[in-house]
């Protein structure tokens, strides 16, 4: 005889409450990335506390929401994990960077702007996903980014241009800010002073 569909439906109970929230996990591996590249000394801070967060989780129910309990434990291993990705892109080889140390001069690029220009002491700044770049009338390699500072740059975002000028590495400034770990958050290696952009098809 066949069965009800009430007795077809009928499975496990399955008790979804309280509802766990782990919202925070993008925030918690950002603050990683941010810390282990920006300033790696301070990644054990970050990493200790976390741990404190979550022990005191473990211990005391009462010390987080219960919902917010699962995300409170596994702070640390989300901080770890940003920290991680940050050392590993630290370690991975970066030519364009190497390139820009050696302060070679004159470079010519071909690439898409990818940020709006901003002012500055030098005029105009404004991020460069680099496609190509030539030294010496030879191209010597494809991709990575810069920030590129010219007198004037009369483009928008996307807009795909092409760049002559010097390349070299940033420096660290006066009042100990790492210019160049900064710049590296946002995958740039290198810094440009144009003499000439131009929009190029």
């Amino acid at each position: 005889m066949p069965q009800s569909r009430e007795a077809r439906r009928r499975g496990p109970d399955l008790d979804l409450s309280p509802p766990v929230r782990l919202d925070l996990w993008a925030i918690l591996l950002a603050a990683g990335v941010a810390v282990g590249t920006v300033s790696p000394s301070l990644a054990p801070v970050l990493l200790v506390a976390g741990s404190i967060v979550a022990i005191g989780a473990l211990l005391w129910r009462v010390l987080v929401p219960t919902e917010w309990r699962l995300m409170a434990i596994l702070a640390p291993v989300f901080a770890a994990g940003g920290v991680a990705i940050a050392l590993l892109h630290a370690a991975t080889p970066d030519p364009l960077a190497d390139l820009a140390a050696m302060e070679p001069g004159e470079v010519v690029l071909v690439g898409r702007i990818a940020s709006p220009p901003e002012s500055s002491s030098f005029g105009y700044m404004a991020d460069l996903r680099v496609e190509r770049l030539w030294y010496e009338d030879r191209e010597v390699l494809r991709g990575g980014g810069v920030e590129v500072f010219a007198g004037d740059l009369s483009i928008g975002v996307g807009d795909r241009v092409r760049v002559e000028g010097e390349i070299s590495r940033p420096q660290v400034g006066e009042d100990g800010f790492d210019y160049g770990r900064y710049l590296a958050t946002k995958r740039i290696s290198a810094l440009v002073e144009a003499t000439s952009v131009r929009p190029v098809g």
